[in-house]
Formats: structure tokens, sequence, C-alpha cells
């Protein structure tokens, strides 16, 4: 049923890209047009949907509390070339559509609003970058930001989270906390360079939506909806311990928050400029 499910949202998004391109051939929809930004959002949510299905949980004490996904991607996306009212409804209906179609779970409002804060919170942002309301050094915020995450997940693989790793025993005849903290380091090192490569290839043609910009907007997208929200969520639900929750959830931030940047940095830029620079 699930596999059914999620093959007829992929023939909508399909259908839906077919139809946003034959209207812009016909040139009856403007990029700024709200008939537009409605059906694109529309599509962002579909590809949310479909990008939810293909996740992976790792158990903390004996529940999935915590999923890596790039189904955040797309509302992300919404809220970053639309606004952040559109963001806002894209993470609505993608959380919604996605419970009634295939639900994992208890259903929790928490996790609702999560989605609807991560649709809005780069719109709100973005047009603060865009009125030059925020004046700050991006790159030294996120340079501050990833050594604290750095700190956090190497305390939680080699003391908080100790007892459950050692479970697993050894990886190639490494302490499990070792080989993690290692494979980590080098997770982080691959991505940096991809940032940084990425950076170099769109220098001087990046506009509003900078590598530093997004990668700010994703890390307070982060701390507000899987650092202060969720841990609440995930201890009303399970009654799993907050900082048990927060520390697993820093580990998890250095892997998924570049990984998100790169695919949205790289989807955004794919965008002629002259059509995204209009947005918002």
């Amino acid at each position: 049923m699930q596999q059914i499910t999620v093959g007829m949202t992929f023939v909508v998004v399909i259908l839906a890209l077919v139809a946003i391109m034959m209207q812009l051939k016909k040139n009856k929809m403007k990029w700024q047009g709200q008939s537009f930004s409605i059906v694109l959002t529309a599509l962002f949510v579909a590809v949310s949907i479909v990008l939810a299905q293909f996740r992976i949980y790792i158990p903390l004490f004996g529940f999935p509390s915590v999923r890596f996904s790039l189904s955040e991607v797309p509302i992300v996306l919404t809220g970053v070339l639309l606004g952040g009212i559109y963001g806002a409804m894209a993470g609505f209906a993608s959380d919604i559509i996605s419970f009634i179609l295939v639900p994992a779970g208890a259903y929790h409002f928490g996790f609702t609003l999560n989605l609807i804060l991560v649709g809005f919170i780069p719109g709100v942002i973005m047009k603060f970058i865009k009125e030059d309301k925020i004046k700050v050094s991006f790159d030294k915020l996120n340079k501050i930001l990833g050594g604290i995450a750095l700190i956090g997940a190497l305390i939680y693989i080699n003391f908080i989270g100790i007892k459950e790793l050692d479970e697993v025993g050894k990886i190639g005849g490494v302490p499990v906390n070792i080989a993690l903290s290692l494979i980590m380091i080098l997770l982080i090192i691959g991505l940096g360079f991809i940032i940084y490569k990425l950076k170099q290839l769109y220098s001087g043609n990046e506009g509003l939506y900078s590598i530093d910009q997004l990668l700010f907007i994703m890390c307070v997208n982060y701390i507000v909806a899987n650092l202060v929200l969720t841990p609440i969520w995930i201890l009303q639900l399970y009654n799993v311990p907050m900082l048990a929750s927060i520390a697993v959830r820093i580990f998890k931030s250095l892997v998924d928050v570049p990984l998100q940047v790169v695919v949205i940095y790289t989807v955004i830029h794919a965008i002629p400029v002259s059509m995204r620079e209009k947005r918002i």
C-alpha cells in the first residue's frame, strides 16, 4: 500500500512539472504570479511527501526518535523562494497529507508545527536579508555554530551515548565511539569540501542566495525545530530524556544540515538569476 501511495504521488509530481513547463511555455503563468506560486508550492509539497517515504530512523531508548530524511528540503525551498507564508502552508500541508496517506506512529501537532516553522523561518530571514536588515558575518556565525555542534556531537558519542554504542561492539576492530568520531569528522570534511567547491563554482553569481546565508538559515531552522521543539514532543510521546534527545540531534546536525544546504544551494542555482531574484 505504501509503495502504491508513493508511486501515485511521484506521478502527480511529474504531471505537475509538465503542467508548469507547458504554462511557462505558453507564457500564461508569470514567475511572480500568485497562481504560479500556489502551483509551485503544491509541487514542493508533493516532492516532500515522496521524500518523506525515504527515511532512516536511529533508535533512542528503544524508540525510533531520530530521523534522517530530505523531506524538509522542498519546504525550505518554498520559504526561501516564495516567502514565509507559502513556506508555512507547504509545511502544514506536507505533514498532514503525509500522515493521512502513510501514517507513521501517533499524530502529534508538534511535528506539524515544526514543519510550518521549517517553511516560515527561511522566508522571514530571506526577507530581512533582502531588506539589508541583518548586518552580521554569516561565515563567522556558521563557524561558531559548527564548532559548538562538533563539540556537542563528540560529547554525545564519547559520554552520553556510550552505553548504547557499547552494545554495537567494535567497527573494524576499533571501539565504536572512536570509529564513529572518525567517521563523523571525515563526513564533515567531505561535506565541507563540497560546500567549498560549490561556493567557488557559483562565485560572483550567488546573488541573494549565498551558501553562507543558506547555511545560517538552516542552522536557525535546525535549532528551533530539532533542538528546541522536537525533544519536547519526543518527551511527551516516548518519555525520552530531553538531554539525550538534544545531544543525539546535535550529532545528527553535523551531517543533516550541510547535506541539506548542498541540495538546496544546488537547486536554487539551477534557476536563472533573473527569475530567482524576483521572489519575496
